[in-house]
């Protein structure tokens, strides 16, 4: 190996992520709710993986991580930043 590995430095989306989950875990009464949501991810994620899947069922998937990620406004900025300024 002749040129050294460059790793994506992911910290400030860490941080955000972990701001917004503070603040879901305060404003949801719901017990388990960030448990539920992160299943409901996954879930769909998985579905995701799956490449004999039609196009239109791959679109409905990913509307509804979409509306499942609304409630993470910094995770969604410092994305935007992260992939604004070439991933870094």
């Amino acid at each position: 190996m002749n040129k050294p590995l460059h790793l994506p430095d992911i910290r400030s989306l860490s941080v955000a992520l972990a701001a917004d989950l503070q603040e879901l875990s305060k404003s949801r009464i719901a017990i388990g709710f960030i448990l539920k949501l992160r299943e409901k991810m996954d879930k769909y994620i998985d579905q995701l993986d799956n490449s004999r899947l039609p196009s239109k069922k791959k679109t409905k998937i990913k509307r509804k991580i979409k509306v499942l990620s609304i409630p993470f406004h910094r995770f969604h900025n410092e994305l935007y930043n992260y992939r604004q300024n070439g991933m870094k």
